[in-house]
Order: C-alpha cells, then structure tokens, then sequence
C-alpha cells in the first residue's frame, strides 16, 4: 500500500490500538489519565531528533516520522496506561484486508510509581524469545530536559501482553515525547516471527 494513504486511516488505526488495549486492562485497575496538553508533530520531532542525536538507528527511525504523515486524532481513554497517539507500522502487522501494515501502539505506564515505555501489538504474541530482534524507545522530557534511547527488553513486567523498557526516571512528572521504532519477535502458532517497524509510534503522555 502507498505511504501516503497511510495519513487517512490514522484514526481507524487509534481505533483498532485502543480495541488491542483491551488485551490487558484486566491486569490491573484502570485509572484514569489526565488529559494531555496537545504537542505538535514538528516540536515533537524535533524534540526527538535532539534526543537521537549520535544513535544512528534512532535517528534513521525520527526520520522516517518526518517524512511520513504524523496527523492524529486526539482521544481520551482510561486505562492504567497512556496510548501513543500515532501507532506503528511494521513489515508484518496485523495483516488482513483491514489493518494491513497497521502494527501496534507505544505506550507509557505509570504503575507501583515506576514510570515505563512499552508497546503491545502485533501477530500473535510477544515472543519469549528476543534475539536477533531490538525494540527502543527514544524520548525528550518537557519538564526536566531529559532525554536518551532505552530498550524495550521486559515482557510482561509492566503489564500482560506489553513489553516495556526498565523504570525511567528524571522525567520530572511533566509532559514527554517518545517514539517507539526497531523490531520486534512475536511468537504465532509454532512460529517466530520478526516485525520491524517501518513507521514508528509516536506519542506525548505525562510522566
């Protein structure tokens, strides 16, 4: 499919993100979340290219945000954790004739006090198994100036169903930006299979 019809079904694309969270909001109470002040995807990106800077994966994944199509609906959800406005697209994703390449969403959780990038998403399962596969988030705190790359290496620590980076902290209890980029093994039927995200998930969510 063209990139550029990609802009047109973001909105369905939030739709079938918020649908997946539903995989774990039984794990835990779902609070809600405040609502979180509108940040601008050329801010937002330039923000994350400042952070990048001398990663050259991550800074080949803000790219490719710059020149994909980043508008997105806003959308208010409770959940015990605050969805990426933008989601993913990978070589796999969901496949069938309605998601296509539509993957998953970064998210960040803010459970037991511990502030967490995650994402959750994809065919099948997260895989036990991550090697030969790498998942990062980069990120830029408003409050604190904060900002660096952190692997998403922890199945299921945060919530099920989600894999998400160790506690991050310094954040300053304010807004941040983070987009999630790299790949991913998901485990289907007797099957690894490898997602590499193409497009990255891009959000803003108070630490």
């Amino acid at each position: 499919m063209n990139r550029r019809h990609f802009g047109r079904r973001i909105a369905a694309g939030l739709t079938a993100a918020v649908a997946a969270t539903m995989m774990f909001t039984g794990a835990a109470s779902a609070q809600p979340t405040d609502s979180v002040p509108a940040v601008d995807s050329t801010t937002a990106i330039a923000k994350l290219r400042t952070a990048a800077a001398g990663n050259p994966e991550a800074e080949a994944a803000i790219q490719r945000l710059a020149l994909s199509p980043t508008d997105a609906a806003a959308i208010d959800i409770a959940l015990p954790g605050q969805i990426f406005q933008v989601p993913a697209y990978s070589d796999t994703g969901q496949g069938g004739p309605v998601l296509g390449q539509l993957y998953g969403a970064g998210v960040a959780t803010n459970m037991n006090n511990q502030f967490r990038f995650g994402f959750f998403g994809g065919p099948g399962t997260i895989a036990a198994n991550q090697a030969g596969a790498q998942l990062e988030v980069v990120y830029y705190s408003f409050a604190t100036g904060a900002s660096g790359v952190v692997k998403l290496d922890q199945n299921n620590a945060a919530v099920p169903t989600v894999i998400s980076t160790p506690p991050v902290a310094g954040l300053g209890g304010g807004l941040v930006v983070a987009a999630v980029y790299g790949s991913l093994n998901h485990q289907v039927g007797p099957n690894v299979v490898k997602s590499t995200i193409w497009w990255p998930s891009l959000g803003s969510v108070l630490a």
